[in-house]
């Protein structure tokens, strides 16, 4: 079976044919480890059907659409993603350099607020500077992402972890600040979704693939939107 780290690449926008269905293979094979771990996980699974986790972006791209999306639906947090794509005239998710020209008043407007708007411009600066790139994300173990982007100021853990699952494709990932998956969780195995600690230790047992249980787990609740 493949490691954690096995499912990073370089560049998910640039993947070959011949590395989407290598990708394809591997999820296949991850949802299968997953099916023989438990009769409940099985029929999760069977349940469901196929995994079809995407990413989403390069690291930049998710990590402002997640701070746009921060205690928002999928539906209005793509709406706010639309509007500050028009705002800059891009086509994508506004370069840091364009973020950081565009007047705070005008994003006031489009209806993105003034701690969100203190972030990405915070973000877009980091880039600017190179405090933080896209290439020194992916080389970075799962640990080290969260550390350091959690150290700009407005962007918390889950911001975070929005970053490792769909932009760097990391497969052993569960977001215990992600409410949906706790509540399916408890859903599933009993453990009561205000109990963060005793959900962390009995994932444990589902790495290395508990990024595909999260999205299985999400996908039962709400046809997994927003989880590619």
């Amino acid at each position: 079976m493949p490691s954690p780290d096995s499912s990073r690449v370089p560049n998910p926008k640039k993947r070959s044919p011949s590395v989407l269905e290598d990708r394809n293979i591997r999820l296949r094979k991850a949802s299968d480890w997953l099916r023989k771990k438990d009769p409940i996980t099985k029929k999760l699974i069977d349940s469901i059907g196929p995994c079809k986790l995407k990413t989403i972006g390069n690291p930049y791209q998710v990590l402002i659409k997640s701070v746009l999306g921060q205690q928002l639906s999928v539906k209005v947090a793509l709406t706010f993603e639309r509007r500050l794509i028009s705002l800059a005239g891009s086509k994508k998710i506004p370069s840091p350099d364009q973020i950081v020209t565009i007047p705070n008043e005008k994003l006031k407007k489009i209806g993105v607020s003034q701690a969100k708007t203190e972030t990405i411009k915070r973000i877009a600066e980091a880039y600017l500077n190179r405090d933080i790139t896209d290439s020194k994300l992916r080389k970075l173990e799962d640990s080290d992402v969260l550390n350091l982007l959690c150290s700009l100021k407005g962007v918390g853990p889950w911001t975070a972890e929005m970053v490792l699952i769909f932009a760097l494709d990391r497969w052993d990932h569960f977001s215990i600040n992600d409410l949906i998956l706790r509540k399916s969780v408890e859903k599933h195995y009993g453990i009561s979704k205000d109990n963060k600690k005793e959900i962390q230790h009995f994932l444990m047992s589902y790495s290395p693939f508990r990024t595909i249980l999260s999205w299985y787990l999400w996908a039962d609740i709400d046809g997994g939107e927003g989880w590619g």
